[in-house]
């Protein structure tokens, strides 16, 4: 293998075997090595593990600076079961206080004082080959490993890694596949972290930039519509945009409802994504979405366009090469992700003086003893904290429509708490060290010896890691609630359904509770919601609700309407215009009615206030009226299957018929006025429209997800059939990462699942 590639990368090589070759020499009678000849050595293998290629990539050389000195020289005698090893730690010029040292793989218990001296002792029980790491927040890790005792004491040299962020110098890498045979080359992360690799490439942060749903939204474009006749059905218009994931390329795009970058700019006649714009018709405002769906774009951070994204940086969204080039994380800057709170540390010094030396690379992560100069390992224990999430999970907006406003009153700052993750979590019991983001979302990895796959436990070393635990390899899927078996969100509530007769009705009490969540359910984005649907039925019949809490405009609706003021009712017919248009036979037809009341729940964030009324927590309460089928449609005239008996101020809604039983991931359905409730966090635009796109939002009007350990109360009624002996009322909730309204309107594939579902029976007099 040629060591001295022109490219300054590594040999590409095949991962099949153990590589015994590399194992046997490193293994052989050995004396202290400085680590820029170990780095030399190790670069002649293939085992030498990293980031990848590129310009400014993290790929090797052919000679390696040396990030440490090491100022000893063996004895020749054999190491004994243990060994005390003393120096120093410095930054090349002066003492190091405050550093870590520690063996590989062992526990990082002593940091050194204001003279950067250390005394410690080192075992052979550990597996692997006794090495002690230096490692400080900010500096490149650095180690020496020990086959013979050493004859003095021996200096360890942190090198900074210096700031700035390298903005217009550094290409990020690709991560790979995840598969040993395709990631053949230490360019790809997935050389070595195949297992992460793989798991990344599963997880939602690698579909950050090229989500259909995302990009639509940005763009303001219903992608899966490709028909003109199509779009023309759907209410939109097609014009020339740009190809996501390649920027600068036309394509023809059907242009529906509101997008980012049309409700941001005025682009004239144009779509604003079209790449023939120029000069004061270019959009120049992004609404901060590339700031946390796109941090590895290349270039400068913050403020960019997301068209920008291609290659990895589309592909690959938010990949290993842009998180591991965190430097830290700054929850006191309002900004989100990479245009603030992120603070990237993108390496700028090179491995020497000669001209075209690669970038010395420096990789941040939770472990401060990865002292491989390949890797140029940086500690940041934020990596296991729920603080790094909060980089992008939390995120406090102003108003970004032009001239709208924020009120500042009700809003400290003029900001809303669009995504309140990290705070949730805070304000929970679930603020404990043991149970921070990672623990729920990272699961541990099982069947690693640490995060390079091919490391065995006699291979432990400064080339191959060392030893981890199973709960500190984390899995890098980052769950979302729908991952895993079971899935992660399957545990997060109970219910209860208690049963009583009243006369004629059947009463119903349904309990929800948030019991296995540590932050509110749903959390993120404000289109997530928790639909809880409640039937009634027995003696073969479905009963009609009479009374009770009923499933809001949020469930979803094809057309809303307010009778004598949109609509006319006359027994089964109702003259509608609106529905009409929207409406097909054996859609349903729901009428509820408001009685003055309001939902005093248990809320989130402003809305857990103990002092705001009921009213203003905002969610009215609406009585079921009445539904029934449409039979025919004549011009603006809806025949239903019943009449019902509606009246002026009843709010109608055109939907789709319940189920009799919800089975998990079937298409969405329009639920509005159905018995039940959502929780959800209610968004409001400048014009009063409710549930918008969040960019769209400068208030929100209610927030009634369940934090941890909060339970909520509905009550509903029922009649009960003549002559009927037994009831059984099922109560189901439903997890809707995408609202109803918006994936009609985009033609997205949207589904609701189940992730409770109680039943419960009565015997009736």
């Amino acid at each position: 293998m040629d060591p001295t590639r022109s490219d300054g990368q590594l040999p590409s090589t095949s991962r099949g075997g153990t590589r015994p070759s590399m194992l046997v020499r490193m293994r052989s009678p050995r004396v202290v090595l400085p680590l820029a000849v170990l780095g030399a050595a190790l670069l002649g293998s293939s085992a030498s593990c990293g980031g990848g290629g590129g310009t400014g990539g993290s790929g090797g050389a052919s000679t390696v600076s040396s990030t440490s000195t090491a100022s000893s020289s063996s004895t020749g005698k054999p190491l004994p079961d243990t060994f005390i090893v003393t120096g120093i730690v410095t930054d090349g010029t002066a003492p190091l206080p405050d550093a870590i040292v520690m063996q590989g793989g062992g526990n990082p218990t002593f940091r050194t004082g204001p003279d950067g001296t250390f005394s410690l002792e080192l075992t052979k029980a550990l597996p692997g080959v006794p090495t002690i790491v230096a490692a400080k927040e900010g500096y490149r890790s650095t180690g020496e490993e020990f086959v013979f005792l050493p004859e003095a004491p021996i200096t360890l040299v942190l090198r900074e890694v210096a700031p700035p962020d390298n903005e217009l110098g550094y290409q990020f890498s690709d991560p790979g596949v995840g598969d040993a045979v395709k990631d053949n080359s230490t360019a790809l992360c997935g050389h070595c972290h195949t297992t992460y690799v793989a798991q990344f490439q599963e997880s939602a942060h690698a579909e950050a930039t090229r989500s259909p749903f995302v990009q639509d939204l940005y763009a303001g474009v219903a992608s899966a519509i490709a028909a003109d006749a199509s779009c023309a059905q759907a209410g939109g218009v097609v014009r020339n945009g740009t190809t996501p994931g390649a920027p600068g390329t036309a394509a023809s795009r059907c242009y529906v409802g509101h997008g980012v970058l049309s409700d941001l700019n005025a682009c004239g006649a144009k779509a604003c994504d079209d790449p023939s714009l120029t000069g004061n018709l270019a959009p120049t405002q992004f609404g901060h979405c590339a700031d946390c769906h796109a941090a590895g774009l290349d270039g400068p951070t913050g403020g960019r366009n997301l068209l920008e994204a291609t290659g990895t940086s589309f592909d690959d969204g938010n990949h290993c090469d842009a998180c591991h080039h965190i430097r830290d994380v700054d929850l006191t800057s309002k900004a989100p992700g990479v245009s603030g709170r992120l603070l990237m540390q993108r390496p700028h010094e090179h491995k020497s003086s000669q001209i075209g030396s690669p970038l010395l690379q420096a990789m941040f992560g939770p472990d401060p003893d990865v002292p491989n100069p390949f890797m140029g390992g940086v500690y940041q224990p934020k990596f296991r904290s729920s603080e790094f999430c909060a980089g992008c999970h939390e995120y406090e907006q102003e108003a970004l429509l032009p001239g709208a406003t924020v009120d500042a009153q009700k809003w400290p700052g003029g900001l809303l708490p669009t995504l309140s993750t990290y705070s949730e979590w805070k304000g929970s019991s679930f603020d404990t060290p043991g149970t921070q983001c990672q623990f729920c979302h990272m699961p541990p990895v099982q069947g690693l010896y640490n995060s390079v796959d091919v490391t065995t436990p006699d291979a432990y070393d400064i080339a191959f890691g060392f030893g981890r635990s199973s709960d500190q390899l984390r899995s890098h899927v980052f769950r979302d609630p729908l991952q895993g078996t079971p899935r992660l969100i399957d545990g997060t509530l109970v219910g209860d359904v208690a049963l009583a007769q009243a006369g004629a009705e059947l009463d119903a009490v349904v309990s929800v509770k948030n019991v296995g969540s540590g932050h509110a359910a749903p959390t993120g984005d404000p289109m997530r919601a928790l639909v809880l649907a409640v039937r009634a039925e027995g003696c073969g019949q479905t009963f009609s609700a009479t009374s009770g809490m009923t499933i809001p405009d949020t469930g979803g609706a094809l057309a809303s309407g307010v009778v004598g003021t949109d609509l006319s009712v006359a027994g089964s017919v109702f003259t509608w215009a609106t529905g009409a248009s929207r409406a097909k036979v054996g859609d349903t037809v729901r009428v509820v009615r408001s009685t003055g009341q309001w939902d005093d729940y248990s809320g989130v964030g402003y809305f857990a206030n103990a002092s705001l009324t009921p009213q203003q927590k905002g969610i009215e309460v609406f009585d079921p009226v009445g539904e029934a089928t449409i039979v025919t449609i004549v011009g603006n005239a809806v025949t239903l299957s019943s009449p019902l008996v509606a009246q002026a101020g009843d709010v109608v809604y055109l939907g789709s018929a319940e189920p009799a039983t919800f089975t998990d991931g079937d298409p969405t359905r329009a639920l509005a006025g159905a018995a039940g409730h959502v929780f959800s966090r209610v968004m409001v635009d400048p014009n009063g429209v409710r549930n918008p796109p969040h960019y769209r939002a400068n208030d929100i009007a209610s927030d009634n997800r369940l934090m941890p350990n909060v339970e909520a109360l509905t009550h509903h009624a029922f009649a009960i059939p003549n002559g009927c002996t037994m009831a059984t009322v099922t109560m189901t909730v439903l997890y809707r990462p995408l609202p109803f309204d918006l994936s009609h309107e985009r033609a997205w594939d949207a589904r609701d699942y189940v992730v409770l579902q109680t039943q419960s029976s009565i015997t009736l007099q």
